[in-house]
């Protein structure tokens, strides 16, 4: 791990930071969707900040990650239980990708990134809007390269979750898989 001696204490404030930012983000899920389910949420901040400032150290980059991390878990929690991904979060994740801007990938991420979402929504109607905004917005945040590497692993993702628990439904909530496909692309 990459814990300094001489960053204990920034570590430590780091971890609860996320802390209470995901006992904040589990209100708020619990709020929006009448539900007590949401408080699960809470230590997934925890396990990002642990994860990522473990791999990457305190960097732009990191908190990069764990703020987008934890956007796309949230939009996956709200997509699932109401198959809708609010544009609130399409926002949020676009503003997470202006730490450490950089105009080019950004934007070719946010045109390129959704283009496969966008005609599979187009031609199959089997994709909603929000997803392709999820896409745009995360491509802004990713650039090119890994914002496709997100889609791959996120559709991998969610062939297997669709595979081994939605046989027969009609519509699968994207947005979970796709924040798993992050996070993976994101440590690689």
């Amino acid at each position: 791990m990459m814990v300094w001696m001489g960053q204990a204490k920034l570590f430590t404030a780091c971890l609860l930071i996320s802390l209470i930012g995901g006992l904040l983000c589990g209100f708020a899920l619990c709020r929006s969707l009448k539900s007590r389910k949401c408080y699960g949420v809470v230590p997934v901040p925890v396990a990002l900040t642990v994860i990522f400032l473990s791999i990457y150290g305190f960097s732009a980059f990191a908190f990069r990650c764990i703020l987008l991390c934890q956007l796309l878990v949230m939009a996956g929690i709200v997509d699932k239980a109401t198959l809708e991904i609010p544009d609130k979060f399409h926002f949020l994740i676009v503003l997470v990708g202006l730490i450490g801007f950089q105009p080019f990938p950004a934007l070719c991420g946010f045109f390129f990134v959704p283009l496969p979402f966008l005609v599979a929504a187009l031609t199959t109607g089997k994709i909603g809007g929000g997803d392709v905004k999820l896409m745009a917005a995360s491509g802004f945040a990713l650039g090119v390269s890994t914002g496709f590497r997100m889609m791959g692993y996120g559709l991998a993702v969610g062939l297997i979750w669709n595979a081994l628990s939605h046989r027969g439904k009609q519509s699968l909530p994207l947005a979970p898989s796709l924040a798993v496909g992050c996070f993976i692309s994101l440590l690689l």
